[in-house]
């Protein structure tokens, strides 16, 4: 069972649950072609490809960069050993907590 974690969605009182195996996931991946993004609007981690130039593609980093800071926060990836701790720092040091 996916392990999640909730919020408030800013003063609309609309309660969003963070995919936290997702977002451990993106912190542990290492393919520098590929950013993660949180949704803060599903909870649910989306990434997109450097290179990949299909449509859906485009558009997704196209709705990431629009709204990027109030509805998307990256991810850094980079840390194999990504844990429940790592999803909790992230989180805090991103204000989700």
């Amino acid at each position: 069972m996916p392990q999640t974690g909730r919020r408030c969605k800013g003063g609309k009182g609309v309660a969003v649950t963070y995919n936290r195996d997702q977002i451990r996931a993106a912190l542990a991946l290492t393919d520098p072609a590929v950013s993660s993004f949180l949704d803060l609007q599903t909870g649910n981690v989306v990434s997109i490809t450097e290179g990949d130039q299909s449509q859906a593609n485009q558009e997704l980093s196209a709705l990431i960069m629009d709204s990027y800071g109030d509805r998307f926060r990256y991810i850094p990836g980079g840390n194999p050993a990504a844990d429940d701790a790592a999803v909790s720092a992230w989180l805090e040091n991103e204000g989700l907590t």
